[in-house]
């Protein structure tokens, strides 16, 4: 047949079907006269006529669908037909339509905006321009428990000299400067940057330009670029800002540029640089002739045309091997070089979370489109005699199939439409409530991909659950469902089915349930971490820089320091005070120094320790414990003998089975002296609750200067009521002097638990989603079994049977599809919780009480499912069941 003819054909069948049906009925009306005329003249009776031709036919309406299958698009056609007569349907009964498209649309929703933020975070390539091209590197420290060190000035040089793999090599150092001149004073997170950085990132200014090599040179003009929150927000978005002056750090600097709003600095946690700076400064060039023991440099490359990350590595590893042996400096070090893939290092930190978070809301997803299969399941079973007048009057059951199908995917579309909406919000919400130290999350959107996505779970389940009807189907006997009662095997064949996907949601539910539980318990463990310090102190905290262009000697910074205090203390609310150059768990770079015990030789390797200055009664402002020895005094100054505080670990560590104070350590990063150990106090977990990572050594500011510091002030009431005091007292003490960072010491805490709290807390939400989901399943398929049983009870009753008997025999009943589902659900928890050990704390994988209350916790709900369908029974009228039957 000519394509014309075929194209015709398939318009009429779909569009003038009505006009074809008449023209078929006029044929067969035409032929079946035709015959039985024929039939009659022949000398046959009419009526016996009548039934020859209908059986030489094999039925009028047999042949009609006959005919309409071999028209071309009639495949077209059936399905249009299946559709609109599911539509109708599913408008009969809008509750179950709603029941299942709220169910798939909370199952699709969630899936959808966890996967957002896994597309944004582990799938979508970094916002920086052929960002697989990039390579940060580390050093590492290996004898001074330093793996992931930033480097040094000359490193970055030798990077850049003596390597080939690398085309370009660049490196940024975070700090704080204040912008004054216009408005009040302010102090702004920067980077300090070298000139082609941002070429090696592959990220351009909006307006204007990023930096160039002349920016570096000495004599160069100083210049800044903006970051475009901050050009929004404190310059009104002028675009005339590019060429202008403003004042950094009392220095005019000439604005060179403003970056994108959708320009990040995405590096790994350890690099300590934060997401959000607001400004960047050039280094002078001559940072490559710094002493290469002072490393604060965080580096990233880009590789050469035609290298690999394995090319790259190498080199860079043979590099560091070299430079090792070649300057004295790294002598006791044990110091390395080596090379990560930005995109795997930047985001190696949240990858477990998130693949936590998207692992159960797939779990979720699974339990939903079990209690749809459920749903549909009794469905089917309440039109077993439509179905089998249907079959009875010649339906195929690959065509009852195929309407359970179309049914599922009308489902599945508007679930996944529900879902769409439910996700958009669901994201939102995600991103409102994200803690600060999962704030890449910003990053995520509700794009093609999640939205193609979206589309290929909800026609997937559709497709799935479609086929749990279909036991039903296949097995309706129209001779025994059209009896009375013949409908037994039929409810057993139901029960089964019912049961089945119900034990399968409790085994995903239990799951669900020992995972949250063995998040909980490691959250509780964390609750109870001692940091070291009074972390319940009513304390606020804020930070200061004094601008060396205003405070030029050590001296100068520490008379306004010691004023400052001093003025605090006198403050009625202020029961203590002082300042520390970082928080623990603060967002500041880590400072950090080799050290030794005096007297040891000069070959022994030294180890690293954290390092942190501190004014008088700073520790004491902690909350921090003394074990031995004093803190720091007054007296502690520029003229006195050099002198430290060192934690217990640094203590045991150097001067095992002795004591430490009064004993000289080395500290050549914090003081060109041996300093006299005075005191020592409990460990500090600075970093992090979950890990001890290094020794600490306390210096006095007085004595080693450090730039910006941390005010600690203790108060006797509510620490946010000291903040318009505290800021008032700066201001009269210096007005360009901005205060920043204000928040109470408590926050710091809360933060360092704020990510573990936020994994748990929704995956909590998808257990107690599931197990609610896998109660109604339970008490559906008890609901039914007692309604179909309601004959068998009214005679049981009858015959004497005591209530009690009959509710023990429906929740045993119960509680044994609860068991079957328990038993699977703990075993597959068993074999899977080892992939959640590195999100755990204190507790392992295999927590016997986790799964023992995981277990309780699905006994009680199935229990509460089957409560009320148990109770039903004693409330059968045997004279009014046995009527009914």
């Amino acid at each position: 047949m000519p394509l014309t003819a075929r194209i015709r054909s398939f318009w009429r069948t779909l569009f003038r079907k009505t006009e074809l049906d008449r023209n078929l009925d006029d044929e067969l009306r035409s032929y079946v006269d035709e015959l039985y005329d024929r039939y009659v003249g022949d000398g046959m009776r009419p009526l016996d006529a009548r039934r020859r031709v209908l059986a030489e036919m094999g039925g009028v309406e047999q042949v009609k669908e006959q005919v309409r299958a071999i028209r071309i698009g009639s495949g077209a056609d059936a399905v249009a037909t299946d559709v609109r007569g599911a539509w109708r349907q599913l408008w009969k009964q809008p509750g179950f339509a709603a029941i299942v498209v709220l169910t798939l649309a909370l199952g699709i929703g969630a899936n959808s905006a966890i996967f957002s933020v896994v597309h944004a975070l582990l799938v979508e390539p970094l916002p920086y321009r052929d960002a697989n091209r990039l390579v940060f590197v580390w050093s590492n420290l290996t004898d001074g428990s330093y793996p992931r060190a930033p480097l040094s000035g000359p490193e970055l040089n030798d990077l850049r000299e003596r390597t080939t793999t690398l085309a370009a090599v660049g490196a940024i150092w975070p700090n704080t400067a204040a912008l004054t001149g216009e408005g009040d004073p302010e102090q702004l997170r920067i980077g300090l940057v070298t000139a082609n950085f941002f070429s090696v990132l592959g990220a351009d200014a909006l307006y204007g330009r990023t930096f160039s090599t002349e920016d570096e040179q000495p004599g160069a003009t100083p210049s800044v670029v903006l970051s475009w929150g901050l050009w929004q927000r404190r310059f009104g978005a002028d675009p005339s800002i590019v060429g202008r002056r403003i004042r950094i750090n009392g220095t005019p600097v000439s604005v060179v540029g403003v970056m994108p709003e959708a320009f990040r600095l995405l590096f790994h946690a350890d690099a300590s640089v934060p997401d959000h700076l607001q400004a960047w400064l050039p280094f002078p060039a001559a940072i490559i002739h710094e002493p290469r023991a002072q490393y604060y440099l965080r580096t990233i490359a880009r590789l050469a045309e035609g290298a690999t990350f394995e090319d790259a590595n190498q080199e860079v590893v043979a590099l560091g091997d070299r430079i090792a042996k070649e300057f004295t400096d790294y002598s006791s070090s044990g110091r390395s070089l080596y090379t990560v893939a930005l995109q795997e290092d930047a985001l190696s930190d949240l990858k477990p979370a998130v693949l936590t978070l998207f692992a159960g809301v797939a779990i979720l997803l699974l339990i939903a489109c079990v209690n749809v299969a459920s749903l549909l399941v009794a469905r089917a079973a309440a039109r077993r005699k439509e179905t089998a007048l249907r079959v009875a009057l010649g339906a195929g059951r690959r065509r009852l199939a195929l309407q359970c199908l179309v049914e599922g995917l009308i489902l599945a579309f508007f679930g996944g439409a529900a879902g769409i909406v439910v996700g958009r919000v669901g994201l939102a919400f995600l991103i409102a409530v994200r803690p600060e130290s999962v704030s890449r999350i910003e990053a995520a959107r509700f794009e093609w991909s999640v939205l193609a996505f979206t589309a290929g779970i909800a026609l997937a389940w559709g497709l799935l659950f479609s086929l749990a009807p279909l036991a039903e189907v296949f097995r309706t006997r129209p001779a025994e469902a059209l009896q009375r009662d013949g409908r037994r095997s039929s409810l057993a064949v139901q029960y089964r089915v019912r049961a089945t996907l119900v034990a399968i949601q409790i085994a995903l539910s239990v799951v669900l349930l020992v995972g949250a539980g063995l998040l909980g318990r490691g959250f509780i463990r964390l609750m109870y971490v001692d940091p070291g310090f009074d972390s319940a102190a009513q304390a606020l905290t804020f930070r200061l820089a004094l601008p060396r262009e205003r405070y030029r000697s050590h001296e100068e910074a520490n008379v306004f320091s010691e004023l400052l205090r001093r003025k605090l203390a006198a403050r009625p609310f202020v029961t203590g005070v002082g300042a520390i150059s970082h928080l623990p768990f603060d967002y500041v770079p880590n400072w950090s120094s080799p050290y030794a015990r005096e007297g040891a030789p000069a070959t022994d390797a030294m180890r690293e320790a954290d390092a942190r200055a501190v004014t008088p009664g700073a520790l004491e402002a902690l909350g921090a414990r003394l074990v031995e020895g004093r803190f720091f005094t007054e007296a502690d100054d520029l003229d006195a003998m050099r002198v430290a505080i060192v934690d217990e670990w640094l203590a045991t560590r150097t001067w095992p089975g002795q004591t430490a104070v009064g004993k000289r350590v080395r500290v050549p990063d914090l003081l060109e002296a041996p300093a006299t150990v005075v005191g020592v106090v409990r460990h500090l977990r600075h970093r992090t609750l979950t890990a001890e990572v290094r020794e600490q050594v306390y210096v006095s500011v007085r004595q080693s200067r450090r730039n910006p510091m941390v005010y600690v002030v203790r108060t006797s009431g509510d620490p946010s009521a000291a903040l318009a005091p505290i800021r008032a007292l700066v201001r009269d003490l210096d007005a360009q002097l901005p205060i920043y960072d204000e928040r109470p010491l408590t926050a710091y805490v809360m933060e360092a638990r704020a990510a573990r709290r936020f994994t748990l807390t929704l995956v909590a939400v998808f257990a107690a989603v599931a197990l609610a989901l896998a109660a109604v399943g339970v008490y559906g398929v008890i609901a039914y079994s007692v309604g179909q049983r309601r004959h068998e009870f009214g005679v049981r009753l009858a015959l004497g049977a005591r209530p009690a008997r009959l509710v023990r025999d429906v929740l045993g009943e119960g509680m044994r599809l609860a068991a079957i589902g328990l038993a699977a659900g703990l075993a597959v928890a068993f074999a899977v919780a080892r992939a959640l050990e590195g999100q755990l704390f204190g507790v392992t994988p295999h927590d016997l009480p986790t799964y023992l209350a995981g277990a309780g916790v699905l006994m009680v709900a199935a229990i509460g499912a089957c409560v009320w369908p148990a109770l039903s029974t004693t409330r059968v009228s045997p004279a009014e069941a046995l009527r009914a039957e």
